[in-house]
């Protein structure tokens, strides 16, 4: 038996490392996935690593600032698996290190389509069919840099502390409907992602900024989010689960 049995999640963002790890620790706690992502080779390899697991999960390759694929991941949901109880907003367009003044307005808007607008399409979108079911737990990935700052990231800080707030101001409005929203902040992770910012790999792990001394692993990141989607976090609302290795206490 596992803790998210009998549930059905969406997980935005499930091809990269920290969504993979998600998607199939949601599936080996009982969850039916709807894994979403633009890279269509990434999503069918999460899915495979699922279904090669006796679990159960779709891809959707498609791009998540599109409102018509947010409705479609929903319906896609109700008619593989029976109905929606989980929606993860992981999805994330990233920019190289630079200040504000070295951003394009094209770059700056596609960040804010994924990483923020995305979040506002599919839940509002998830959220009728949630209450419909009798309610669940709709979880926006944010980061530690949405509570700090670190230079070259003025559009991540902006747009991750805007999800901590959005998370909040939502829970304030669909308690009503049972429906809990929570963010979840992870600190530095070791993903191909996180690397990319640094020259090599040993650079990044030198870069973690942790008591710890080292980057977080996805499936740290990943054991936050099953809490957050099960029962077992029933009494939690508008707060922001930090899972940061003590970053934003150095």
């Amino acid at each position: 038996m596992g803790v998210l049995d009998n549930k059905t999640a969406i997980v935005t963002g499930a091809g990269g490392g920290i969504g993979r790890a998600m998607s199939t620790r949601f599936a080996r706690e009982g969850a039916a996935v709807v894994c979403v992502d633009i890279n269509e080779e990434r999503v069918n390899a999460t899915v495979d690593e699922i279904n090669a697991d006796g679990g159960q999960g779709i891809p959707m390759a498609v791009d998540v600032s599109v409102e018509d694929n947010a409705v479609a991941a929903v319906r896609a949901a109700g008619d593989s698996f029976g109905g929606l109880q989980v929606l993860v907003s992981n999805a994330i367009y990233d920019l190289p290190l630079a200040p504000l003044t070295d951003i394009s307005y094209a770059d700056w808007q596609r960040t804010m389509d994924v990483n923020l607008n995305s979040a506002f399409l599919f839940s509002k979108h998830a959220i009728p069919v949630i209450e419909a079911g009798g309610g669940g737990s709709i979880i926006l990935i944010a980061s530690q840099l949405g509570r700090t700052a670190k230079p070259g990231r003025p559009w991540y800080c902006a747009q991750k502390g805007a999800l901590i707030n959005m998370a909040r101001a939502m829970a304030l409005d669909h308690a009503h409907q049972n429906i809990r929203v929570n963010s979840l902040s992870p600190g530095p992770v070791e993903t191909d992602r996180f690397v990319t910012n640094f020259a090599d790999r040993e650079a990044a792990r030198a870069a973690n900024d942790t008591m710890f001394d080292r980057l977080g692993k996805p499936d740290e990141i990943a054991a936050g989010a099953v809490f957050l989607a099960s029962e077992e976090s029933s009494f939690m609302t508008g707060s922001d689960l930090l899972i940061d290795g003590g970053y934003t206490a150095v």
